[in-house]
């Protein structure tokens, strides 16, 4: 009773944030400079074709007004209309959210995938050179922008070994293969940050969990030093790295959007900075509203996941 009321809580006010978050990003639209009649007829526009497009936009009318016809929309599913090409913005924020999402979750596994494992071995012996090398790979995988390992790994991968593409987007129906390698290069320059903070953490945690009473027990009654670890000591050594995990794909949520336009991915980071330069109003707000309910659900999840790491946690 107790998860299904915070529940019902942590989903109405994310439904607040989420109307707060359109609301501020249609007015920061309106502050752009820039006019988008101007963008869709170009400079030889005479001020009749300029009027009528505008009324056919509604673009005359208040802001309220505006904002009131395209949220009544969205309750019904009908994001509105790319003013530039005429698609229904509901289908292509579909298409570029298959991109975006398959690159969110190959970084996030990558990141598990390296931090996990690493963050174990570390917490199982502080104090080694292993140790050691983890703090190391952890600061450099922070220090380092995204942007900047983006170019390095395609200089590297791409262009002097050419293991992988430097550009483009490969779909699943060219080929597992194709795509997967299409995607490898943007999800290591996703993830490698997210991996070195979550690598340490899972030591930290580890670290703590090995000094409880329970763990000097299970090792008094002879169990091997694997069973210690992987039975009694990682699961409550993942209730603090879920945490950082939360807040880490977040992160990823946002890194994407920078990795798409380097790496040339026709997802939602690309769509949403080429449509900022084209004053493309219903896209900008779409993609916005998508981004912020993936971030919302997310931190929801972590939430949730608490109560079943741990049993003793009760919502009230």
């Amino acid at each position: 009773g107790g998860v299904r009321a915070f529940i019902i809580r942590r989903l109405l006010a994310s439904v607040f944030v989420l109307w707060v978050v359109t609301l501020v990003t249609f007015s920061a639209i309106f502050l752009l400079p820039g006019d988008v009649v101007g963008a869709i007829l170009g400079p030889e526009q005479s001020p009749d074709q300029a009027e009528a497009l505008r009324k056919r936009l509604n673009l005359d009318a208040p802001f309220f007004e505006q904002y009131a016809d395209w949220i009544g929309g969205v309750l019904q599913g009908d994001f509105g209309t790319n003013i530039r090409t005429g698609e229904a913005v509901g289908g292509q924020l579909l298409d570029k959210l298959k991109v975006s999402g398959q690159l969110g979750l190959m970084a996030l596994l990558l990141a598990l995938l390296i931090s996990v494992p690493i963050g174990m071995a570390a917490g199982a012996r502080p104090g080694t050179l292993f140790d050691y090398g983890l703090t190391l790979f952890a600061v450099v995988g922070v220090s380092i922008p995204n942007f900047f390992l983006a170019l390095a790994l395609i200089l590297l991968f791409a262009v002097e070994l050419n293991w992988f593409p430097a550009l483009g987007f490969a779909e699943v129906g060219d080929g597992f293969v194709a795509n997967l390698k299409s995607l490898t290069l943007p999800a290591f320059a996703v993830g490698i940050a997210s991996a070195g903070s979550l690598a340490r953490q899972v030591r930290a945690s580890m670290v703590e969990v090995l000094r409880q009473d329970y763990v000097r027990t299970a090792r008094a009654k002879g169990l091997r030093e694997f069973t210690v670890i992987a039975r009694h000591a990682f699961r409550n050594a993942l209730i603090p790295v879920v945490t950082v995990l939360g807040l880490q794909m977040s992160i990823i949520v946002g890194g994407t959007i920078i990795i798409e336009t380097i790496f040339q991915l026709p997802g939602m980071g690309k769509f949403v900075i080429t449509s900022l330069l084209n004053q493309e109003v219903d896209v900008v707000q779409g993609v916005t509203l998508v981004i912020a309910t993936g971030v919302l659900l997310i931190n929801l999840i972590v939430d949730i996941s608490y109560a079943y790491l741990d049993p003793r946690i009760r919502y009230s």
